[in-house]
């Protein structure tokens, strides 16, 4: 048997294949559009009587426009058994959510789904299928480019089970078999396997009744053949596959774009668990949770059910992932401070694992913060970005100033087998299982990898491609085992693992990136506003628990200065304080820094004065009051008037 020609041969087939999943297609030719954001477009009562129609085809958009398209769908009744879902193209858009177009889609009035560059098919539950009729409606986002958006596809399709099993259980074979060498045994059998069921398929009269029969029986041929099979390798190393999407609070968009952000990943992952029993998915940064409490009660009350559930994980400790390096200590603390005590309030979790996979460098004074706030592993993988010295170790014990020691794992999640980083948007694919594991430095004390995967930066998530073929890698002989499971879990095993081990390093000392070096100097006006607000919000602290402890009745305007707080720490976002975001988001935290001064300004004249009316002298006063920990001299400055004279 010529090799190569098999494998090419089965490459072609499997994309031939691919075209035929959808056994049934009901085109959606039109829609009802208004060109604006419309308040309450969602509902399916809603009056679009005086909106224009729209002929899917057509473009759409412009710069930062929300756009509705509103329809009914009519589900034919003889589909009611089969397989059937909603497929969109409203526009394109990057595959990292950077750019182009994204959208929101309701069911019935209830938010459902993200569409965007990898999110196209919209699962169609078996409630809706018993309504035989339901109502759409699209929020798109035309994007941060001037461009028209070129809205490509609407159908109702019905898919032919069968084919979709045999098509991503034939391409996780062919994956594998293109990563595996020449000569490898578990390769050879997989070429066999691959080969003998693509030839069993009657390619004869594609979309027949007799090709889709060829199909399944194929395919259970083919299952059962996989079942049957024992492995060369006794042993294998494992890897625990957990959904992720890195939402950066601010970058190329600004804060209300990453509320849509969030609602569109949060819904889809919401809806991936309905279809995907074995799926869990890791999400950071309780500001995001507080956007969506906020935005989209609906999505977060689903969020609670499946974080109890079991298949939604909330941990990496802080309020959002933040710079490292320019903030103060306390800032640190207090990240940690309202990210724990929120996750614990809203979901009743309490984590363990600081989760930064996207921060420019790590302050030596980590360890011991993280110590002291009762969490005990860190996670990255930002180091392997930097430019000249890949970093020795992947597993470690991380040192601090003073001495505490906190479990250090960086995820070596790559596709290339020769990487120059690893990434925190992870392919759930064979070549990420195999090459993660290939370039793991640790292995002589640990053989279980941690790979997060979904689409991210701009959100977006997993996809349900990358589940499917989680699934089927779980059959395949010569790639590292897969696992569906969660963080935190993870991170006990390996500290279970490698605890005490005598090859497990120290590392001590600030981890510090070699790369995006400008972020310390570059928008000094943010960097000059954020250490003015930690020292305004420590004296407001401060003089008001001195006035709590010393006078009576006093009111500490505790909400208020939370409220001041959770401005500054948004605005620490490791995008926003760095200075690597767009012009606008510096607009933006111009302004919240602005309100955050008039707050707490505020908060600090009126304490001032409550303290100094208490100093009891006669005469005229001045009172000085010194909010340092130690006695200081300097020069006391006052405005001029007439009685100063």
């Amino acid at each position: 048997m010529d090799m190569y020609f098999t494998i090419n041969k089965a490459e072609k087939y499997i994309g031939d294949l691919k075209r035929y999943i959808f056994q049934a297609v009901r085109k959606i030719d039109c829609f009802r559009h208004a060109s604006h954001d419309v308040q309450g477009a969602h509902a399916v009562d809603f009056d679009d009587s005086d909106w224009a129609s729209f002929e899917t085809g057509s473009t759409w958009g412009g710069r930062d426009q929300t756009h509705w398209f509103r329809t009914e769908v009519e589900i034919p009744a003889s589909w009611k058994d089969a397989k059937v879902a909603l497929f969109f193209t409203p526009g394109p858009g990057h595959a990292g959510g950077l750019s182009g177009a994204e959208t929101l889609i309701y069911i019935d009035g209830v938010p459902t789904q993200g569409l965007d560059a990898n999110h196209h098919e919209i699962h169609v539950l078996p409630e809706w299928k018993a309504r035989g009729k339901i109502h759409v409606a699209l929020k798109a986002f035309s994007g941060l480019q001037n461009v028209q958006r070129h809205f490509a596809a609407a159908s109702l399709v019905m898919i032919n089970e069968a084919a979709e099993d045999f098509y991503f259980r034939a391409l996780t074979m062919l994956e594998t078999i293109r990563i595996l060498p020449e000569g490898d045994y578990d390769r050879e059998r997989l070429v066999t396997f691959l080969n003998d069921a693509i030839n069993a398929i009657d390619f004869r009269k594609p979309g027949s009744a007799i090709f889709y029969q060829s199909i399944a029986h194929a395919n259970k041929a083919l299952v059962e053949r996989l079942s049957d099979y024992q492995s060369s390798e006794s042993h294998r190393p494992l890897i625990t596959a957990v959904g992720h999407s890195h939402i950066d609070v601010a970058w190329l968009w600004r804060l209300k774009h990453t509320r849509e952000k969030s609602a569109r990943t949060f819904s889809t992952v919401n809806h991936l668990i309905k279809q995907y029993p074995e799926y869990q998915f890791i999400q950071s940064q309780p500001q995001l949770y507080d956007y969506i409490k906020g935005d989209y009660p609906e999505i977060y009350e689903e969020i609670k059910a499946n974080i109890k559930a079991g298949n939604w994980e909330v941990t990496g400790g802080m309020w959002v992932e933040p710079d490292c390096n320019v903030p103060s200590g306390e800032s640190l603390v207090r990240q940690l401070l309202f990210g724990t005590r929120f996750m614990k309030k809203e979901f009743g979790v309490e984590c363990s694992v600081l989760w930064l996979p996207d921060v420019f460098g790590y302050s030596w004074a980590l360890p011991q913060i993280l110590g002291k706030s009762g969490l005990k592993y860190f996670m990255t993988t930002k180091i392997s970005w930097s430019q000249y010295n890949r970093p020795t170790y992947d597993t470690f014990m991380w040192r601090g100033l003073d001495g505490t020691e906190i479990l250090t794992h960086f995820i070596t999640t790559t596709e290339s087998s020769k990487p120059q980083f690893y990434t925190y948007n992870g392919i759930l694919n064979p070549a990420s299982a195999k090459y993660s594991w290939d370039h793991y430095q640790q292995k002589e004390i640990n053989d279980e990898l941690l790979l997060a995967y979904g689409w991210g930066d701009g959100g977006g998530g997993p996809t349900k491609e990358m589940i499917e073929m989680g699934r089927r890698m779980q059959e395949l002989p010569g790639i590292p085992k897969i696992e569906f499971g969660k963080v935190e879990p993870y991170f006990e095993r390996l500290g279970q693992r490698v605890g005490g081990a005598r090859r497990l390093p120290i590392v001590d000392g600030e981890l510090y990136l070699e790369y995006h070096r400008g972020t310390y100097t570059s928008q000094a006006r943010i960097k000059r506003a954020n250490r003015k607000s930690e020292v305004l919000l420590h004296d407001v602290e401060l003089l008001h628990s001195l006035a709590l402890a010393t006078l009576e009745n006093h009111g500490y305007p505790q909400e208020d200065i939370n409220e001041n707080w959770k401005i500054l720490l948004r605005n620490q976002f490791h995008d926003i304080l760095p200075g690597s975001s767009i012009t606008e988001v510096y607009q933006d935290a111009a302004e919240e820094f602005a309100a955050l001064f008039t707050s707490a300004e505020g908060q600090e004249r009126e304490v001032l004065q409550v303290l100094a009316d208490e100093v009891d002298f006669d005469g005229q006063k001045l009172v000085v009051f010194n909010t340092l920990s130690w006695e200081r001299g300097g020069r006391v400055t006052l405005p001029w008037s007439q009685e100063l004279a």
